[in-house]
């Protein structure tokens, strides 16, 4: 039996991040004590992509050097998942027998990958050659695929799917993308950006299949009279070849630990403005979370709730205040940026009235914004995204413009917009 003042269940970016604005703070716990599932210390996962494709070396995806939580008298335990938390005696179990006591407890179990329901057997585990691509185990079992495999199937047009399917065709296979939506990205691009990056991502080699879902697997017995993945059969009765099928259907917030402990749980944890749960000395941040209704899944917001979340454990509680942050992506080197509800945006026509647009097809750029009177209420950019934080801006902060819309898709100066925002401004207040 052990004891701590602080133990976080989870060594994800959340709970890293987390680590590093604690030891920053003057009356931060004296003992941390750190579990996590996996064999590695946290890891940049947004990276593995770039490690897949052998662009990066595995040491760019070290977060903090390896000596770095000795130094922080910050102990940490890799590989053993905790398995039940006894609230009334404030107790963790881990999967390998250690009982630690807390003052504090943090959540930081991030989310997992979800899973349809052909790709398990009766007993809810992966078929062969079927895998995700969410960790570092998932990264050596694609890396040993890219070697031994040539037909690959990448089910999900998201930012995961993506990169996993760009990631294998540099490794040499044949990639095949099936997206169930009509077009790629389509919570974060409208159909036009879409489109763009579809055509560039084809020209590439990638074989890309919107609308589109697996319905049958096929196996057959290889020589040494295993079970092996021969193809697929899609819900429109097309086949592909497929040795192997990789899962980025995204992700659902890992709540098991919580519901076992007895804590309000919905799609994620419940927790207040300061990320408390409904037990006063458990708090949870990240993909594992639920506030007000929303979940979270970028890192933008991670990171500020684990700036807010130290402050809040070192005595000087600080709320967290969801905001609209502008999502950034960057898959193989075309950038793209969107901000606001703009899968909203397209299911509903009634909310905005106006839209600006700019394509420059020859050089791959595309902008879009739309308004609802004089405010901006989404923006989408691609190829080009350095006005994403100004447009941000705008969006969250509900400011009215009243500038050339124009001038601010093209980022151009408006002389003219201050002086028009100066006059028209009392008069939105009056209304």
């Amino acid at each position: 039996m052990t004891e701590a003042e602080l133990i976080i269940i989870g060594n994800g970016m959340a709970c890293q991040r987390l680590l590093a604005e604690l030891v920053q703070q003057p009356n931060r716990p004296a003992r941390i004590v750190v579990f996590g599932a996996e064999a590695k210390p946290a890891y940049n996962r947004v990276l593995l992509s770039s490690l897949l494709s052998n662009e990066l070396p595995d040491s760019a995806a070290e977060l903090v050097s390896p000596d770095w939580y000795a130094r922080h008298n910050i102990e940490l335990i890799c590989d053993d998942a905790v398995v039940l938390i006894e609230r009334e005696r404030k107790l963790v179990i881990s999967q390998h027998g250690r009982y630690c006591r807390y003052q504090q407890l943090v959540l930081a179990c991030g989310a997992l990958p979800l899973t349809p329901t052909y790709a398990t057997d009766s007993k809810g585990n992966l078929q062969p050659d079927i895998c995700h691509f969410r960790n570092w185990q998932d990264l050596a079992t694609l890396r040993l695929a890219g070697q031994q495999r040539q037909h690959a199937v990448v089910v999900g047009g998201g930012f995961l799917g993506l990169e996993a399917a760009e990631g294998l065709r540099k490794l040499g296979m044949q990639v095949s993308l099936l997206q169930r939506g009509a077009y790629l990205l389509n919570r974060q691009l409208d159909a036009t950006a879409a489109g763009l990056l579809q055509q560039q991502l084809i020209e590439r080699g990638l074989t890309i299949l919107t609308s589109s879902e697996i319905s049958r697997l096929h196996y057959g017995r290889n020589p040494l009279q295993h079970d092996q993945l021969l193809s697929v059969t899609l819900t429109s009765g097309r086949q592909l070849k497929a040795d192997l099928v990789v899962l980025a259907l995204g992700i659902s917030p890992n709540i098991s630990l919580a519901q076992q402990a007895g804590l309000s749980v919905k799609r994620g944890i419940l927790v207040n403005s300061h990320l408390q749960s409904s037990d006063p000395a458990i708090y949870a941040l990240g993909e594992c979370i639920e506030l007000n209704g929303e979940t979270f899944g970028l890192i933008a917001p991670i990171n500020q709730q684990a700036t807010q979340l130290a402050q809040t454990l070192c005595g000087t509680p600080a709320a967290y205040c969801s905001e609209l942050a502008a999502t950034q992506l960057k898959i193989s080197g075309i950038a793209l940026s969107s901000c606001g509800d703009i899968a909203g945006l397209g299911a509903n026509p009634a909310s905005f009235d106006a839209c600006t647009d700019y394509l420059d097809a020859e050089f791959n750029e595309y902008r879009r914004l739309w308004w609802r009177g004089p405010y901006l209420v989404g923006a989408v950019l691609y190829g080009d995204t350095r006005l994403s934080q100004q447009l941000s801006q705008l969006i969250n902060q509900q400011q009215p413009y009243y500038g050339c819309r124009s001038s601010l898709l093209l980022g151009l100066v408006d002389s003219a917009a201050a002086e028009r925002a100066a006059v028209n401004e009392p008069q939105q207040n009056a209304a």
